[in-house]
This record gives C-alpha cells, structure tokens and sequence, in this order.
C-alpha cells in the first residue's frame, strides 16, 4: 500500500474518532436511581427502561468503534497495519478505504462470521 492511500486512510480514522468523541451525547451518562417516583405508571417505567437500554447499546457501538479505530492507529504507528491478522495476507486498500479499521481480509472475515454463526446457532447449523 503505497503512503498517499495509507495517510488518506490515516486522516478519515481520525476524522471519525474526532467526530464520535465530539457528538457523543451518552459519554458520562449515569442512571439516577431517584428517576422514578413512587407513584409512577409500570408503563411509564417500561420505556424509561427501554430507553435506557437503547443509550446502553449505542454508548457501546461507539466504544467498540472508537476502540478498533485506536487499534488501527496503533498498527498504523508499529507498521503492521492492512495486513490480515489471520492469514497475514495484505488486506487490499479498496476494502481499507472503506473499513479502515478491518483487521482481517474479507476471506477470514466470513469465515469467521460463518463460524460464529454456527456458534450462536448449533442447531440451524445440521441443518
């Protein structure tokens, strides 16, 4: 991979932590337990819940895209970036133009994705 592609690569990482760590509206956010008061309706309580949740799932996607994005940075700075983690086998630019935080080329990606499918699902898998 040549340095202009790697740099291009290199400049939208950053671009996207800089813009999940600037418009992160769950970053700090603690449930009060005094949130509902007593007299509250169950459904009321309900969707607070779910709404809780759903802050929960979004926080989490953030941080597992901030922490790949800082993965891919560090391989960046040690010289092993766009090489499959698997294989070891040069990921092609094109897929890290798109996924740039990819750490296994697209054969070792759905054979994992295969795997775990199996993994979550050992029934439909005899099938």
């Amino acid at each position: 991979m040549d340095g202009l592609t790697t740099q291009k690569i290199r400049e939208n990482l950053l671009s996207r932590w800089k813009k999940i760590e600037k418009s992160s509206q769950y970053q700090g956010v603690k449930v009060d337990p005094d949130i509902y008061p007593p007299h509250a309706e169950i459904i009321d309580m309900a969707q607070a819940l779910e709404q809780i949740g759903r802050d929960t799932s979004l926080q989490e996607a953030e941080r597992r895209e901030l922490l790949a994005i800082e993965k891919a940075l560090a391989k960046m700075a040690t010289g092993n970036f766009g090489i499959c983690e698997e294989c070891t086998e040069e990921i092609p630019s094109k897929r890290l133009m798109v996924l740039p935080e990819a750490r296994l080329c697209a054969n070792c990606q759905a054979f994992e994705e295969r795997q775990n499918a199996r993994i979550r699902l050992p029934g439909l898998a005899s099938r």
